[in-house]
């Protein structure tokens, strides 16, 4: 009966270092990742094609300005104005490089592909 008045009548006392305890524990620092999304280049589909959101395909440099986007051996989709970064990537990587579709827009006949 004592311990249980005692508790009721006067208010805990906590050490102000307990009452930080749990928010110290929590790691914090990483909480925020950073969100960076690798950078996508549009590539035009060809007539009768399509890519599938998340497939692996094939990119291949063919001439000095020509980036074409092959699944397997079948050319799927072609970059109509490939930047400069890209080309340069692609010239020292042998010509090819892997990627991945990651948004298709079915109306204006494009994909987004991301360079691995």
């Amino acid at each position: 009966m004592g311990l249980d008045f005692i508790r009721k009548a006067a208010p805990s006392y906590r050490k102000g270092l307990d009452r930080r305890r749990i928010e110290l524990g929590t790691p914090s620092l990483f909480a925020n990742q950073p969100t960076g999304a690798p950078r996508a280049y549009a590539a035009s589909l060809r007539h009768g094609r399509d890519l599938l959101t998340g497939e692996e395909v094939c990119i291949r440099l063919n001439d000095e300005h020509q980036v074409v986007v092959l699944r397997g051996l079948d050319p799927v989709a072609e970059f109509t104005s490939p930047p400069p970064e890209l080309i340069q990537a692609l010239g020292e990587s042998f010509g090819e490089a892997g990627g991945v579709v990651m948004e298709v827009h079915e109306i204006g006949r494009t994909a987004e592909i991301s360079v691995c």
